[in-house]
């Protein structure tokens, strides 16, 4: 359920690029500042149909040296032709001379979706639609305790979850029948309080936060949500996510990604891992797939083009299930691709990002903005 999956090829974009409120000067690396960026966008996407999105992007950077992370705050509205309407903000705020870093998300939204099941072959024709409003909160705190700056070695923190959802209705599937979150046998299927909280343990040396090519990236987290936090459901996640990023030559660099996702206790449907979209397993559906454990590995070429543009081959590979012992080659998910990315603030890293991804035959489109991991 995010404003971040839009097809491209078929429809019209359209975007408008305001330029930084500051000009670079002779002798600084970057100069400082706010910036900003807007984005409208026309989209269409079969889970959509025909979407407008508007997006401001703002930046404020306090030192000219490059090696400084800048902070950054996105903030978007989206309505979609089958009456999705979701506002947003995301930040990334660096403070003490980049020593703490909080960001995270807060969302309103009324957003029909669709629930295949719990498994790791739900077919399409499972689909109930839901129709949830609420709204979620996350902050993610993290305090460097090796390194000058939390982008140089270990970081320590916490993560807060904050969600409501009121289920508005849930239709029955296309052939009539009435699926499992119908007959109120998935939990969360009446909505209700998610709220979280728990450690957070990060180690990053990543050259760029918008678009890495150089360095690495492992963070780790356990969010236990329970009564006590006012929470409807108790359950803990556990997930581990690991980068790796190697600069070649002449902007030539690789990057790997290992993400693990567990689960256990009485998660809400929405809660359990899955596997698909923009960012985790590009070609597969967005949750079409979800069970007590997802795993995932991605790996990508990124390369100049011409200009402001740059491009990506990649490959994708995942699966999910109950139990370590469920994960079995054969139903395993796998995708290739490539993409093209617009730099819209080449200082930065920021770009527009437009991905297409294959899996199984099906061809998936993305257009998002910076890299997907």
């Amino acid at each position: 359920m995010s404003p971040r999956k839009y097809i491209l090829g078929v429809f019209f974009v359209a975007f408008l690029v305001a330029t930084p409120s500051h000009a670079q000067k002779p002798g600084d690396s970057l100069q400082t500042g706010f910036g900003w960026s807007i984005v409208p966008l026309i989209a269409y996407t079969p889970e959509t149909r025909f979407m407008g999105v508007l997006t401001a992007f703002l930046t404020n950077r306090t030192e000219a040296d490059p090696s400084f992370r800048a902070s950054s705050m996105a903030v978007g509205i989206q309505a979609t032709q089958n009456a999705q309407f979701a506002f947003g903000v995301y930040p990334e705020i660096y403070l003490d001379s980049n020593r703490m870093r909080i960001e995270g998300l807060a969302e309103w939204y009324l957003y029909p979706y669709k629930f295949f099941g719990i498994g790791n072959g739900n077919p399409s024709s499972n689909a109930e639609l839901y129709t949830p409003y609420g709204f979620k909160v996350q902050a993610r705190v993290l305090r460097a305790v090796s390194g000058d700056r939390v982008q140089q070695g270990l970081s320590i923190g916490v993560r807060i979850d904050i969600r409501y959802d009121h289920m508005k209705r849930i239709d029955t599937r296309e052939d009539g029948s009435v699926g499992p979150l119908g007959a109120g046998l998935v939990a969360g299927y009446n909505g209700g309080w998610f709220n979280g909280i728990g450690p957070l343990v990060s180690y990053d040396t990543r050259d760029n936060n918008f678009d890495a090519r150089a360095g690495l990236y492992c963070e780790a987290a356990t969010i236990v949500y329970g009564k006590g936090l006012g929470s409807t459901y108790s359950s803990t996640l556990i997930q581990a996510d690991l980068r790796a990023y190697a600069s070649i030559a002449n902007d030539l660099s690789l990057a790997g990604r290992l993400m693990v996702q567990n689960t256990s206790g009485t998660p809400t449907f929405q809660q359990w891992p899955s596997i698909g979209g923009t960012s985790n397993l590009r070609g597969v559906i967005d949750a079409q797939q979800r069970d007590r454990i997802s795993a995932l590995m991605s790996a990508e070429f990124r390369f100049p083009i011409i200009w402001r543009f740059r491009g990506v081959v990649f490959t994708d590979i995942g699966q999910v299930g109950g139990a370590p012992s469920s994960f079995t080659l054969p139903q395993t998910w796998a995708s290739w691709g490539g993409g093209i990315r617009f730099l819209l603030v080449p200082q930065e890293r920021i770009s527009l990002r437009f991905d297409v991804g294959v899996a199984r035959g099906v061809v998936q489109y993305y257009l998002s903005f910076n890299e997907a991991f």
